[in-house]
């Protein structure tokens, strides 16, 4: 499809053929196969995709369960994983995109979180073509390429292995908050099910970590700036990136990428939601509960650090090394000069420029406004924001 992808379009365009939850763990998947309520008939197809996807990996993914379980189990970690964390449309795909290229880092690939119950063995070579030609060439939301091996967030994978998971705000977008609150805050959700997803948080990173071969690993995902006490519990030398943008270009940034990513994942109808209002909430609720996290949790210099996507574009390699130096992250020289090869080859990128409703701009200046002083922007809107 060309042009802005809208609401409308996104409803009237053909879903992709292949939904994350073909790589689910089956209970999961007919958990929501067969008791989630209000299913689109525009996804039929996809939902029948799914249903053969279950039926062929059933046999394969029960094979690597048993023939690695073991060894997954017993992982030893070199160093701690390193988690980038903060709101959607940051930066922490950029972030992400940058230190990945440090050669010393592990990393999830798309294919590894599209089907986290099956990134091991020579079967791996099967499913990376049928999900290559599935792949549009960009995220559709922004100019972020889109390919098996860039590195991607874990948290599809989260959601194919738990019952709940942050993903199922677009996959099931008439329960928006619900989805959220559960799996960002646990909110509604018994102390089992929390034991649960913490138990399958950990053998995913302890997973990626022998698939890794022992690397360092790195990790991004906007939804565990949550979770930073979670990930303690498990690994408690584990060290934090937060990443913050001026709150205008989030908003509406973030408010952008709904349409696209109902078209490809929504098994409900979607035309009726309140973008804007849960765009509103969302941030109040995630950027008020990480600060009370930071500050409760008081985390040493060399476990949590906070950067800028302002100081990232404008200087990467030396935020970057700053980064590695608070930390204490080994190799920096090495990785520092991959990271400016990668950027040297960004010079094509082109940002999106957006425009805010009066009426949100100023529910944006109210609501917002204790991020505007925790971080010191600006209250007036950039210039590539419009209101109007």
């Amino acid at each position: 499809m060309g042009g802005k992808w809208t609401l409308e379009s996104a409803a009237t365009e053909k879903p992709p053929g292949l939904h994350p939850f073909a790589g689910a763990r089956l209970r999961v998947f007919l958990k929501h196969a067969l008791f989630s309520g209000g299913l689109d008939p525009r996804t039929r197809y996809q939902r029948f995709i799914g249903w053969v996807g279950q039926t062929l990996r059933l046999p394969l993914a029960t094979i690597e369960k048993v023939k690695y379980r073991g060894a997954i189990n017993r992982q030893m970690f070199k160093k701690p994983p390193v988690f980038l964390i903060g709101h959607w449309r940051s930066g922490t795909t950029h972030l992400h995109n940058l230190m990945s290229r440090d050669p010393q880092f592990g990393y999830m690939r798309f294919s590894e979180t599209a089907m986290p119950l099956d990134m091991l063995g020579p079967k791996v070579r099967i499913a990376r073509k049928i999900i290559d030609r599935a792949l549009p060439e960009t995220r559709g939301y922004d100019n972020v390429k889109l390919t098996l091996d860039e590195p991607q967030e874990e948290e599809m994978a989260l959601g194919n292995l738990n019952p709940i998971g942050y993903y199922y705000i677009y996959y099931f977008p008439q329960d928006m908050a619900l989805h959220r609150d559960r799996s960002m805050f646990f909110e509604e959700c018994t102390q089992k099910e929390k034991e649960r997803f913490q138990k399958n948080y950990e053998f995913l990173i302890r997973k990626v970590n022998y698939a890794k071969e022992g690397k360092q690993l790195l990790f991004k995902n906007p939804p565990s700036t949550t979770r930073m006490e979670m990930i303690l519990e498990m690994f408690p030398d584990a060290k934090f990136v937060n990443i913050v943008r001026n709150p205008w270009p989030v908003f509406s940034s973030t408010c952008g990428k709904f349409p696209r990513l109902y078209n490809a994942f929504a098994w409900q109808p979607f035309q009726n939601v309140d973008i804007p209002g849960f765009v509103l909430d969302t941030y109040e609720k995630v950027m008020q509960r990480y600060i009370e996290d930071r500050d409760r949790l008081n985390l040493p210099a060399d476990q949590l650090v906070e950067t800028t996507y302002e100081k990232i574009t404008a200087d990467p390699t030396g935020e970057i090394g700053r980064i590695y130096d608070t930390l204490g992250l080994d190799g920096k020289e090495a990785g520092l000069k991959e990271i400016d090869a990668y950027v040297k080859g960004l010079k094509g990128y082109r940002r999106n420029v957006h425009t805010i409703a009066p009426e949100h701009a100023e529910q944006i200046r109210e609501r917002w406004k204790f991020a505007f002083d925790e971080w010191g922007y600006d209250m007036a809107p950039p210039d590539d924001i419009e209101i109007r």
